[in-house]
């Protein structure tokens, strides 16, 4: 079972290695470790916070899918790639990139466990 200090160091792991990764003249200020890890760690925890157990074990739906995790794969794949051409693109394409990762770090891990993840869920 995954629980949320699991998922909050798994996403500020994951937003670190976006900073390492990163094309440097695509950064901006969140590339900074010291912005990153918290905004990861933070981040990490997101679809719990959409979708909260509230002690239900099914409590995996639509955003803890694996269609979810093909769509946002997809969407970071295209946000890797994008190259911005002002700061504000710079700092908007940072904070999703990092927030893109840490998800991706949380549904990893669930799909790891016995429940796994649905392929679609519920809306």
């Amino acid at each position: 079972k995954m629980n949320g200090p699991t998922h909050q160091f798994a996403g500020a792991i994951a937003a670190l290695a976006i900073t390492q990764s990163d094309a440097e003249d695509k950064t901006s200020v969140l590339h900074h470790p010291a912005a990153a890890i918290p905004i990861g760690a933070f981040l990490g925890r997101l679809p719990d916070m959409i979708e909260p157990s509230l002690g239900n074990p099914n409590h995996r739906q639509f955003f803890h899918s694996v269609a979810v995790l093909g769509l946002l794969g997809t969407g970071m794949y295209k946000l890797y790639h994008w190259d911005p051409q002002d700061n504000l693109d710079r700092v908007l394409r940072g904070l999703l990139l990092l927030g893109g990762a840490a998800y991706l770090s949380h549904l990893a891990l669930d799909a790891l466990t016995s429940k796994s993840l649905p392929f679609l869920g519920k809306l």
